[in-house]
């Protein structure tokens, strides 16, 4: 084989490659599709587009909560003094005689002169885009001070002989001036609240210390910053807690449906102990018990308790304010499967590895027995939410509690999820005898509760399969929690899933999704343009099969930079800022342009996906497009049956595969623009890799009155640039990469080839 067909082959190979590439990346260049008032087909619930919220990633608890002190109760069961920093001669922490039993442990100091605690608040952990640890992330102050903002700063104190003065300031560059409260009316060996207001010269980064001039023991317990610029502050409402306005804010602009609520595993706990119960997180805070978040890293130093600030009270009036329905998720008696290691018990019971007795035992150990006392009174709590969110009988118990947390009007649940990415016999042996006490109770009081099953953690597979399958055959009045987090373009693949379930059984809610573009992007860079076109085009799968998927909610909702417990979040913060994911912005879009009907247009095309619904009733017309490809498209659409079309405009998404939002850089945001309309046309192009919602209104609706794009949150407003990172895109990566394999390959054979006829003309044996 001579050098000249070596490089040829090369080159067919090459050429093979690039037009292979090519090949695959053809798509149309114009679509023409006419929208019919007779195809008017399915019902699109109202109820389609929601929330999950979860204390995961600091969520709750150093997130959407506006307390800015982190373990101001000393209940950190491994480490009571994280994120503490005490300067005093003598310290320690106690338990006995403490501020209430829900509330044991506090901080007991024997001050000698002047002794200082400052409180660092919920730091970060991590190397940026890692989960590495960083200690000195772990130890630098991580309170977000906004100038001219004043702060409530409270703490309980019992002066046990302490004579002296105690202050309090903001630690910050900007920030010297400090408040003195006023003692003189404590009475030594009681416990009493006191507070003092600091505001802050500046907008930066800091601490809380809070200074005792004096001597003696004093004990401090409890002790809170709130800032004054939060949602609810100073309303009847929110009577415990307040949250932070620019993350309240991006959940107001979401429009949301419904709220799923408060998890997610931490709705299961990983012990009996920990096991979610509703009751301890109502009322006032101090008197809240709190313990281990399941998504703590205790090891690495990363302590994360829940508080329960972000109780079930807040959930019922967050959801009121936000005009959204509650949908509560509890615990079937069990601890979280994972954490229980069941499918592994499973197996060696199954295989006979472990005998029917010890296999109770372990049952016992997990989840608690129907039958037994335990049980019965976990049901009695499950009824008794029903009745502190729905009953008006002013003589309940749970209705008087209700009022003296500021709330005398019921909540009106309409929906109660018995278990959460559960699966297996244990799971539905706990989730019959609930099921059917709940209904029955609900039937006997009046409440028209809709029940959520859980179908597992799966896409796929037996556990989902077993789980429809009973559902289908014993529970079809449910609505059945699917889970998926997906990655390698699977929801594109998957597009079709509901278009073959069956329509005879439950129907769907797909409380938790969210797809990652694989090879693009790390931690919130992972969330990027790619990955929410691939959800897009999802939930046009969702809209098209509106008559049995009635719910999804992306998850999760938050998570701290640098301190993230999961890879991909929708909203992403710091201590002082916000960033709106392209994944966000979807959910957006989808949320506020989406009828009540779907339509079928017949719009299709290789990477392209279509919704088309309408709302009768205001006279507006949802086109959704959804452009996989790098080339734009003309689209033209014909209206038949509407009558004159008064105007039209597009809000819409795109760039580079990659592109994502960070601190300080916005290169994915929506925009809104025009339509051309001519009689019943309307014309408009279409970028490649792009999310598009094109409004057509009609009738009485002139389009005035239509859904406008929020602004920007105040760190994001700068002018949105272009993506210009490097990048290669996954499925070309492959090509690419084979082209290269292809080309060393090739010039290797030649190379040989060239050595053994050089030996050969030496005389040299081979």
């Amino acid at each position: 084989m001579n050098k000249k067909r070596i490089f040829f082959i090369a080159a067919v190979l090459v050429i093979a490659c690039v037009f292979t590439s090519l090949f695959c990346a053809c798509s149309p260049t114009s679509i023409t599709a006419v929208i019919s008032k007779d195809n008017i087909g399915v019902e699109i619930a109202d109820t389609m587009y929601g929330l999950f919220l979860e204390d995961i990633s600091f969520a709750g608890d150093g997130g959407l909560i506006s307390e800015l002190v982190n373990n101001g109760s000393f209940e950190y069961q491994s480490y009571p003094t994280a994120y503490w920093n005490i300067d005093c001669a003598e310290a320690k922490i106690e338990t006995s005689d403490g501020l209430n039993p829900s509330n044991p442990s506090y901080l007991r100091l024997n001050c000698g002169g002047n002794a200082t605690i400052e409180n660092l608040g919920f730091v970060e952990f991590y190397d940026t885009l890692t989960q590495n640890y960083n200690q000195d992330k772990m130890t630098t102050a991580d309170m977000g001070f906004h100038e001219g903002v004043e702060y409530d700063v409270s703490l309980y104190v019992r002066l046990n002989g302490f004579e002296g003065k105690i202050n309090a300031k903001l630690n910050s560059p900007s920030n010297t001036q400090s408040e003195t409260f006023d003692v003189s009316q404590v009475e030594v060996g009681e416990w009493t609240k006191v507070s003092a207001v600091l505001k802050s010269a500046a907008t930066e980064d800091g601490s809380l210390v809070i200074e005792f001039e004096g001597s003696g023991s004093v004990d401090v317990d409890f002790v809170s910053l709130i800032p004054h610029d939060t949602h609810g502050y100073g309303s009847n409402e929110w009577k415990y807690v307040t949250l932070r306005e620019d993350l309240y804010q991006a959940l107001e602009n979401l429009s949301p449906a419904f709220i799923r609520f408060p998890g997610g595993c931490l709705a299961e706990g990983d012990s009996f102990e920990h096991l979610f119960n509703w009751k301890n997180t109502i009322g006032k805070l101090e008197e809240r018990e709190q313990y281990l978040n399941i998504w703590r890293d205790d090891e690495n130093g990363l302590y994360y308790n829940n508080t329960f600030a972000l109780g079930y009270h807040e959930y019922f009036q967050l959801c009121e304010d936000l005009d959204a329905k509650p949908l509560p998720i509890l615990n079937v008696g069990m601890i979280c499967q994972f954490e229980m290691k069941y499918n592994a018990n499973y197996k060696l019971y199954s295989s006979g590895k472990m005998t029917e007795a010890q296999w109770e035992a372990y049952l016992d150990s997990v989840a608690l027995r129907p039958g037994t006392t335990e049980f019965n009174e976990y049901l009695k709590d499950i009824t008794d939410l029903i009745e502190y969110a729905n009953s008006t009988d002013p003589n309940n118990e749970w209705v008087k509690k209700r009022i003296e947390n500021g709330h005398p009007e019921p909540f009106n649940i309409e929906y109660l999820g018995l278990g959460n990415e559960n699966w297996g016999e244990l799971y539905w042996r706990n989730f019959d005898v609930l099921y059917n006490a709940v209904k029955a109770y609900c039937e006997e009081n009046g409440y028209d509760i809709t029940i959520i099953s859980s179908a597992s953690y799966q896409f796929s597979g037996e556990y989902i399969d077993n789980s429809w399958e009973i559902i289908n055959e014993k529970y079809t009045d449910t609505l059945v929690d699917e889970h998926y987090y997906t990655s390698q373009n699977k929801l594109f693949k998957y597009n079709d899933r509901y278009d073959n379930y069956e329509r005879t059984g439950a129907t769907v809610f797909v409380g938790e999704y969210a797809a990652s573009a694989w090879g693009i992007g790390k931690y919130w860079t992972q969330n990027n343009m790619w990955s929410a076109i691939e959800e897009a085009s999802y939930m046009t799968a969702l809209e098209r099969n509106g008559d049995l998927v009635k719910m999804a909610s992306y998850a999760p909702a938050f998570a701290k930079i640098n301190a993230q417990r999961w890879k991909i979040n929708m909203i992403w913060f710091d201590s002082q800022s916000i960033v709106l994911t392209p994944n966000y912005f979807n959910q957006m879009l989808f949320a506020n342009n989406t009828g009540n009907k779907y339509i079928e247009t017949g719009i299709s095309g290789k990477g392209v996906y279509s919704s088309t619904s309408i709302d009768e009733e205001e006279q507006v017309i949802y086109v959704k497009i959804v452009n996989a490809n790098k080339k734009s498209i003309d689209v033209s659409l014909d209206f038949n049956g509407f009558g004159p079309l008064n105007a039209s405009n597009m809000q819409y998404m795109s760039g580079v595969r990659a592109a994502c939002n960070e601190l300080g850089v916005t290169t994915v945001a929506p925009y809104q623009q025009d339509c051309n309309v001519s009689g019943s046309n309307v014309n408009v192009t279409i970028n490649g890799e792009s999310i598009n919602i094109i409004r057509v209104y009609y009738g009485d609706n002139d389009g005035s009155n239509a859904y406008n794009l929020p602004e920007l949150p105040e760190n994001m407003q700068r002018e949105v640039t272009e993506y210009t990172k490097f990048f290669v895109v996954p499925e070309l990566a492959i090509v690419y990469g084979s082209c290269a394999l292809a080309v060393l390959i090739a010039i290797g054979v030649g190379v040989i080839v060239w050595v053994v006829k050089k030996r050969k003309k030496k005389g040299e044996r081979v």
